[in-house]
């Protein structure tokens, strides 16, 4: 009977496993649509070489060309919702990030390139639909990368009144390069460190003097005045054509204190044949900006810690002294003394008023320390 008990628990186990997984499986099948308040989208055709192209839309045309997309609108929330779908072009937000345009204002960029088959849909709860849309290249385009987006914002019904409210939206980034003389430059715009409570915040600078934009791995390193590394700031970041990005990163308060540098390095593909999401498989290009030196005060436990040491090493210093004064006295006034028969070490202590180990150590004598008569050893001037 224990033993029908146990199968059934085994069993019982397994099944909610299964059902754990099922749910997950289930949970995560839109995983990678770029959603907000419930709902999204996210690229209907990514390209298989390329993993970006999974959350934005990458594409390099020729002017006066046309591309046929889709975008994947996806509600994941549990009501309905309707959803509001239009292009715009990027704008830079707070430290040069990529941000996307408002739908009020007038597209003169890839915004204005798109055409949506459909630009509002109603979706129900756990359910997504594919918009085609078009991106027509003008023939003006100028070469190098161009920047828009593909907007998803939600449409609900006024209470009172007529017309509409939006609220939530989310956009995908949608990359345009127009093929020519591309140019993937960046350099490194500046440094501050300034105090705030607990620590230091990092303000590095970068700027993309080319014509594409960079996936640039931005970091400032901080080290000891002595060169070890105390600590390492910043990330992989999209740096836009013709912007300045800039990042904040918080270093926490060194416990010892001292004197720190620190440093911009960033490194970046500058080949040609690397674009958004693709590397050229080529070394890579590594800035390093100047150093900024910087003095941080201990915290508490830190100081109390350090002051401790520095009256031990004080302490130490002066028993160093004092030994080697001592020795330097005994090579000084110290005087031969010719052992005779029936002297010993606690004899001859005794006798010139000396510790019998400092009368071993000065002489040299091992254990169990005798002295033969005839030996020469050294003793204290008797007084």
């Amino acid at each position: 009977m224990q033993n029908v008990n146990n199968t059934k628990t085994l069993f019982r186990f397994v099944a909610v496993i299964v059902i754990l997984f099922a749910i997950s499986t289930l949970s995560t099948a839109d995983v990678s649509a770029i959603e907000y308040g419930g709902f999204g989208g996210k690229p209907a055709y990514p390209v298989t070489n390329n993993p970006r192209t999974q959350s934005i839309f990458v594409h390099t045309l020729e002017a006066g060309v046309t591309q046929k997309e889709g975008v994947m609108v996806v509600n994941n929330s549990a009501e309905p919702k309707t959803i509001l779908i239009y292009g715009v072009d990027s704008t830079p937000s707070t430290g040069g990030a990529f941000a996307c345009a408002q739908a009020s204002e007038n597209s003169s960029d890839v915004g204005a390139w798109i055409t949506l088959e459909k630009t509002e849909v109603t979706l129900d709860p756990g359910t997504n639909e594919i918009i085609p849309f078009v991106i027509d290249v003008p023939q003006n385009a100028g070469v190098g990368e161009h920047n828009g987006c593909i907007v998803m914002q939600q449409k609900k019904a006024v209470q009172t009144g007529s017309g509409a409210n939006l609220s939530f939206r989310t956009g995908l980034r949608v990359v345009v390069t127009i093929p020519g003389e591309l140019t993937r430059k960046l350099e490194i715009a500046g440094l501050t460190v300034t105090s705030q409570k607990g620590g230091y915040l990092l303000h590095p600078l970068v700027t993309n003097i080319g014509n594409v934009s960079i996936d640039a791995k931005a970091l400032v390193e901080t080290r000891y005045f002595f060169g070890l590394t105390y600590a390492t700031n910043g990330g992989q970041y999209p740096i836009l054509r013709g912007d300045t990005s800039d990042w904040n990163f918080e270093l926490k308060k060194p416990f010892w204190g001292g004197l720190y540098r620190s440093n911009v390095i960033v490194k970046y593909d500058e080949h040609a044949e690397a674009t958004v999401g693709i590397q050229s498989g080529k070394t890579l290009t590594k800035l390093k900006g100047p150093s900024v030196w910087f003095f941080s005060f201990p915290t508490i436990g830190g100081l109390i810690i350090e002051f401790v040491i520095l009256l031990l090493a004080l302490f130490g210093g002066f028993l160093l002294v004092v030994s080697q004064k001592r020795k330097q006295w005994i090579i000084e006034h110290w005087v031969g003394y010719e052992v005779q028969p029936g002297d010993s070490i606690n004899s001859l202590a005794t006798k010139f008023d000396v510790s019998w180990k400092l009368l071993a150590k000065v002489n040299k004598l091992k254990p169990p320390y005798a002295c033969a008569p005839g030996e020469k050893i050294k003793v204290p001037p008797k007084t």
